[in-house]
């Protein structure tokens, strides 16, 4: 109970809160104890008066009053319980969490200790011992003339580290040239759609002053598109796909274009235009139309009258030459339709260059290509036995 009075008296002095609860109270104790003496002294002295309690009673606000401020003082009473039971927690809280702290600094403590305890233990062992007072069946004496000093060796000089292995790469650079061979023949449209191609290499990679670099028959996928004004192919280089010497296949992505055997970009085809055939068969369609005109023309007959001084003309079919004016009528609608559709494919018919297989050209790097693992494996003796052929 004295703990309990002792916080009370030193919140009192520090919350601001408790002192306007216990001020509160204060006043309302206080005016409970007038109020009671005063209407003791007024029932008194008006014992003969009889006191109507009603609308027009004078003390009913005085009553209103003491029952608000007995609301407000329960409702403070209450504040006030709960406010002292979150403080009993809290400091039932904080006790737990102290006694936790002690107990685990102690495990602490204690372990230390033991480490501290087991260390000079093990160290009571190691201070220095004379050797001659070492004895046992095992230990050999040394004659001290045939010891030799530490001090007296040679000493073998450090050496310094391998330097690092420089790697090897067959490097590929822009300008090398390689004789290929064309694989397949190709008819390359020259509506700028490229075609694809497979051609092989049939030399070595030759760069500057005679350096080459063995790739065995390598093979080379090409995009292929013609050309309508020189009627030639235009390659261009786009996938290199090799063995190595030891078995792995590697591909590389690559460009370049391809030179003829006459020296100019490209290979030289033959032109493949439909537009020939498409005149000549718009022409003997038109002359069909026409023939059939001529023959439904020559089974008319056209008569000619005046008529009010105005002169008109009216054409007649024979009637003996019906089939012949049919026939002619016929022709020349199939001509016309046939005229309809020789248009209609010569715009879906696309001209090609044509280059048969077996053609041997110069294919010309453009971008740089460095090829690893490629120099070590190769017999510089006889490069040639390592790679053997594809076909």
């Amino acid at each position: 109970m004295s703990q309990i009075l002792k916080d009370f008296m030193l919140r009192l002095r520090s919350d601001r809160k408790t002192q306007v609860i216990t001020g509160v109270v204060g006043i309302a104790i206080l005016f409970l104890i007038f109020g009671e003496s005063g209407g003791a002294r007024r029932r008194q002295k008006g014992d003969l008066k009889q006191v109507n309690v009603g609308a027009n009673d004078p003390n009913e606000r005085w009553t209103d009053l003491v029952e608000r401020f007995n609301g407000q003082l329960n409702s403070l009473t209450q504040n006030t319980n709960a406010l002292r039971e979150d403080v009993d927690t809290q400091k039932k809280a904080m006790q737990e969490y102290e006694a936790t702290t002690a107990e685990i600094f102690k495990k602490i403590l204690e372990r230390l200790a033991e480490l501290q305890n087991s260390t000079s233990t093990a160290g009571g062992n190691t201070a220095p011992k004379d050797l001659g007072d070492i004895t046992g069946p095992g230990l050999a004496s040394a004659d001290p003339n045939e010891l030799e000093s530490i001090a007296a060796s040679d000493a073998i000089p450090a050496q310094p580290p391998a330097p690092p292995v420089k790697v090897r790469l067959a490097a590929i650079m822009p300008g090398d040239s390689v004789r290929i061979k064309l694989l397949a023949g190709v008819n390359a449209p020259t509506d700028g759609t490229p075609y694809p191609v497979v051609l092989k290499l049939i030399g070595d990679i030759i760069g500057p002053d005679g350096n080459s670099i063995p790739l065995g028959e390598a093979r080379v996928i090409a995009a292929a598109q013609g050309s309508l004004t020189d009627s030639r192919v235009l390659f261009r280089l786009t996938r290199l796909s090799l063995r190595l010497p030891n078995g792995r296949r590697k591909e590389f992505t690559i460009d370049g274009w391809i030179v003829g055997e006459d020296g100019i970009r490209g290979m030289e085809g033959v032109l493949i235009d439909p537009i020939g055939k498409a005149i000549a068969g718009a022409g003997f369609a038109g002359g069909l139309s026409g023939l059939g005109q001529g023959i439904a023309a020559a089974n008319r007959n056209t008569l000619y009258y005046n008529s009010s001084g105005s002169q008109s003309s009216q054409s007649q079919v024979d009637q003996s030459q019906i089939p012949a004016y049919a026939g002619g009528l016929a022709l020349s609608s199939a001509a016309q339709e046939w005229q309809q559709i020789i248009r209609e494919r010569l715009q879906l018919l696309v001209p090609v260059v044509q280059v048969l297989s077996g053609r041997e050209a110069t294919a010309v790097f453009s971008q740089s290509l460095a090829i690893p693992d490629l120099l070590e494996q190769i017999d510089d003796e006889n490069p040639s036995v390592v790679y053997t052929s594809l076909d």
